[in-house]
């Protein structure tokens, strides 16, 4: 008598860069159209909205009008009240929170009206969420029924850019700063079927080097991006007690691994989009980038979603 194969548990990994996460809605078109569904979903920063969004039931083409329609209105606005506020209690000899560049409670508005956080704490799919505690400087990681709203707000608090949570009696930061691609947690529950949306190149694919200040500013970032991602191997290699280095250039070259009883697919942007992206809500090029994830994705994904071996 035959054993059947153990069931496979699907993992979704959604990394962070801002207005760049129009990238991951085209992703999940072309996922739903396959009949791929997660049953986790992590994410960091940007990654964490739209795995919340998921995690609450929400197909692409609703994903698709919510990203089409997210202005700078509805994502932030630059809080002169707030820095103004910061000098009056310096000068006054108090030491008040630093003043963040921009504001981020209209962020907060607008995903409490969107997330189902019951459904999230229900697990169907789990969803789990990275953010970075600024006064422990650790990532740490929420889910299940202690995830809420402001957790997913905190997971894309960039530093200095928008304000810390505090949550708890804690203060927050973008779990990008420790972990943009946060796969950890899908291991730990014992994904067999990994998928990675980066939303910057894969490193080891040559791209031409910066001929200007600020183009070598946003290469820097690119970098810390892609460095992250990097951590992949490391991370994989960790878990299963070998070491993963060789490799490398299969999963760059392929987008795909085999290591027998765990796949790993990634679908990732074929150029870099600069550090402008990250703030960058421009109609026009949120279309552009959702069209360029689905195309990644139909023609990264092909090793990917072929049958998985038999045992």
């Amino acid at each position: 008598m035959t054993e059947s194969a153990p069931p496979i548990k699907r993992a979704l990994i959604l990394s962070g860069g801002g207005g760049r996460g129009a990238y991951q809605v085209g992703v999940w078109r072309r996922l739903q159209e396959v009949g791929w569904q997660p049953d986790v979903v992590c994410g960091t920063s940007i990654g964490a909205i739209n795995g919340a969004l998921i995690g609450s039931g929400w197909d692409a083409e609703r994903l698709e009008v919510f990203w089409e329609s997210l202005d700078r209105k509805r994502a932030f606005r630059v809080s002169l009240w707030r820095r103004i506020k910061y000098r009056i209690n310096r000068l006054l000899g108090r030491h008040p929170n630093f003043p963040a560049l921009l504001d981020n409670e209209p962020l907060r508005q607008t995903l409490a009206e969107a997330i189902d956080v019951q459904r999230l704490q229900d697990d169907q799919p789990s969803v789990t969420v990275a953010a970075t505690n600024v006064c422990r400087a650790r990532l740490e990681y929420f889910s299940g029924e202690q995830l809420s709203v402001d957790h997913v707000v905190a997971s894309c608090s960039i530093p200095v850019v928008f304000p810390w949570c505090e949550i708890d009696g804690e203060l927050y930061w973008d779990g990008g700063v420790m972990a943009n691609t946060p796969i950890f947690p899908a291991l730990r529950a014992g994904a067999t079927e990994i998928l990675v949306v980066l939303l910057a190149p894969l490193a080891g694919e040559p791209v031409a080097p910066p001929k200007t200040t600020g183009a070598a500013f946003s290469w820097a970032f690119d970098m810390i991006t892609i460095g992250s991602a990097g951590s992949l191997l490391q991370e994989l290699a960790y878990h299963l007690g070998e070491d993963l280095a060789a490799r490398r250039d299969t999963l760059i070259s392929q987008h795909f691994m085999d290591l027998g009883d765990i796949r790993i697919g990634v679908v990732a942007p074929q150029a870099a989009w600069g550090m402008n992206s990250v703030l960058d809500l421009d109609p026009q090029r949120i279309k552009e980038r959702i069209g360029a994830g689905y195309d990644d994705a139909a023609e990264q994904l092909t090793g990917f979603l072929q049958q998985p071996r038999e045992s």
